[in-house]
């Protein structure tokens, strides 16, 4: 599932960034409290690997630790079946993660220092006086880590943009419908004709790409087949049984 405003964070710290699209919804944004796919994790303790972009055990138990937080909000015991569920849906989410930074490497996508810097200060620039670091540390996230997820999602953000919504043709007809069923009677009081139509277009953008995403990410799967360290994985899934 597809969702507008990619840029939403667990901790809280909201982003203003112009719409994007985010992956998996409400789930992946409780996941991704890993560290961040890396290069430099011991190959042994590798649990999902693409193209040397590599997720270890402790960012995947991470992960499952900060997503049954938020499925499952002051529950004291889950039953083995709905953490199974959410562990797959963890690997599952991890998997396209890794495949979309493997693809940004083959399209010369990438997030420069300076434009993550950028979206760091503008971040922290809503935050009055110290409460940004403030809200770091009541989630128990170092500035680090919370600098290394942003950066992970600016790429997917990124690579999303490029390969999909940039690609979506938005015809006169879409917008003449769109029209017709939200503003029967013209354009909101005070709103300009020109920038109505801009943000029917961009909504009908990503409208359309959230349908184009299953089909993309398959290909991508296709490209970049995930492997999957079964011995880890089979004694990740016996300890939680």
């Amino acid at each position: 599932m597809l969702t507008i405003n990619f840029f939403k964070d667990i901790e809280g710290l909201s982003v203003n960034c112009t719409p994007q699209i985010r992956i998996i919804g409400t789930v992946f944004l409780a996941l991704t409290i890993l560290l961040g796919c890396t290069r430099e994790a011991p190959e042994k303790d590798y649990l999902l690997r693409v193209d040397g972009h590599v997720v270890t055990v402790g960012q995947f138990l991470r992960s499952v630790e900060a997503a049954g937080e938020e499925a499952f909000p002051g529950e004291r015991s889950v039953s083995a079946a709905a953490l199974q569920d959410l562990q797959m849906r963890v690997l599952n989410q991890l998997s396209e993660e890794l495949m979309i930074a493997a693809h940004a490497d083959s399209i010369g996508v990438s997030v420069s220092d300076a434009e993550l810097s950028r979206a760091v200060d503008d971040i922290k620039a809503d935050y009055p006086d110290d409460t940004f670091a403030e809200t770091l540390l009541e989630n128990a996230v170092s500035f680090e880590t919370w600098k290394q997820k942003l950066a992970m999602r600016m790429l997917v953000d990124k690579v999303v943009e490029k390969e999909i919504v940039d690609k979506v043709e938005i015809t006169s007809t879409d917008v003449a419908a769109y029209i017709q069923a939200h503003y029967p009677d013209g354009a909101p009081g005070g709103e300009n004709a020109d920038v109505v139509n801009q943000k029917i277009v961009r909504h009908l953008r990503h409208q359309k790409a959230e349908q184009m995403y299953p089909q993309w990410i398959e290909q991508l799967r296709q490209k970049y087949p995930v492997d999957v360290n079964q011995k880890r994985w089979t004694r990740l899934v016996e300890a939680k049984n």
